[in-house]
């Protein structure tokens, strides 16, 4: 079969919840050419704050407050795309949608989203649903970024074992060391911090990690937080952005200063990362951070002090690290149409390898 190039936008928000990262790319789910057509949209404050409070509801919507959420998520993408001049050269548009819950153990997975209404709106074909062939091989649907993680590796001209680490509201890994590729959640990574920021300060976020820096990690709690079942098994596994909220609210309920908490959730996400590398089968000699994690000045200092390894920075391997997830949707989409593979016993759980996303095709 010949995979020709298509030219696909991938569109990613992810359990951060800050907006919409949109990319043009060309790519035939093997390979990948960046256009640097590439766009954020950010959520208002009304509407992220209109998302945090889903996470509060049960996940077993009525028909009708499914559909108004599907909808209304689906309509924030089209504002997004709307008036972008890269929709006239597009042939198909990969829509991941909003992850608002997931359930590794009861193989349940949401994303919210109306992709039918997206083709419909945009008059486009429309690739949605990544994730539920995967779990219904038996896999836990996530995490996704594997594949195209592996691609990117591929490409670099660096020593392996290597890995890529996103951290964006939850951290995931991929390992590539030439022969296994290896993928899981670590732990947290920015949304304790964010929502902290948010509670106390009405802020996105600890911007450069400023708050951070200026307290100290409570050991006595990270120890705590490290017994959690979830660090003691073997990958693959993966996470809810809610599966600390109970410790995270005993945390911030009791008497330490606002610094040394957020020392202490920046640290929480250092250490699960450090015990997911344990976990690996080599010892890695490279990885590359990604995600909203990249820009938190002391996270990455307290990473860099705790792995001591080789950390590859955007200007060293050209890539923009900020759209590597919406680049992931369009590649996904790409093998989605060509049924190349998007997840892997190793990464997800799954039986055997299988490709995944469902095709809705524009009305005329």
């Amino acid at each position: 079969m010949q995979y020709e190039y298509l030219n696909i936008i991938g569109l990613m928000t992810g359990t951060s919840m800050d907006g919409i990262d949109i990319s043009l790319v060309q790519t035939n789910g093997l390979d990948l050419r960046r256009l640097n057509k590439n766009y954020f949209y950010k959520y208002s404050a009304k509407t992220k704050k209109n998302l945090l409070n889903v996470l509060k509801e049960d996940h077993n919507f009525s028909f009708e407050r499914r559909k108004f959420l599907d909808d209304f998520i689906t309509n924030e993408h089209y504002l997004a795309l709307k008036n972008l001049n890269i929709l006239d050269c597009c042939e198909l548009i990969g829509f991941h949608g909003q992850t608002i819950y997931h359930d590794p153990t009861n193989k349940t997975s949401i994303q919210l989203g109306n992709p039918e209404m997206l083709s419909k709106l945009l008059n486009k074909n429309v690739i949605f649903n990544y994730r539920d062939n995967d779990i219904r091989l038996g896999g836990q649907g996530a995490p996704i970024a594997p594949i195209y993680h592996k691609y990117i590796i591929d490409t670099l001209d660096i020593k392996l074992p290597c890995c890529i680490l996103n951290i964006g509201g939850i951290s995931n890994l991929t390992y590539w060391d030439g022969e296994s590729l290896i993928g899981f959640d670590t732990g947290p990574g920015n949304a304790l911090m964010d929502d902290f920021m948010s509670k106390k300060f009405n802020k996105n976020y600890d911007k450069d990690g400023i708050f951070a820096s200026k307290g100290s990690p409570i050991k006595e709690e990270i120890i705590k937080f490290l017994r959690f079942d979830f660090f003691k098994r073997t990958p693959p596994k993966s996470l809810d952005r809610k599966t600390f909220l109970n410790f995270y609210n005993e945390l911030i309920d009791k008497n330490y200063s606002f610094n040394d908490i957020m020392a202490t959730l920046a640290e929480l996400t250092v250490e699960s990362v450090a015990f997911g590398l344990e976990l690996l089968p080599k010892k890695i000699k490279n990885i590359i951070i990604t995600g909203g994690g990249y820009r938190n000045t002391y996270l990455m200092n307290r990473i860099n002090n705790k792995l001591k390894v080789k950390i590859l920075t955007e200007k060293e391997i050209n890539i923009n690290f900020d759209f590597i997830e919406a680049e992931l949707i369009a590649f996904l989409s790409a093998r989605s149409i060509y049924n190349l593979p998007l997840t892997f016993p190793s990464t997800t759980g799954i039986f055997k390898a299988s490709s995944g996303g469902i095709l809705y095709k524009k009305p005329f």
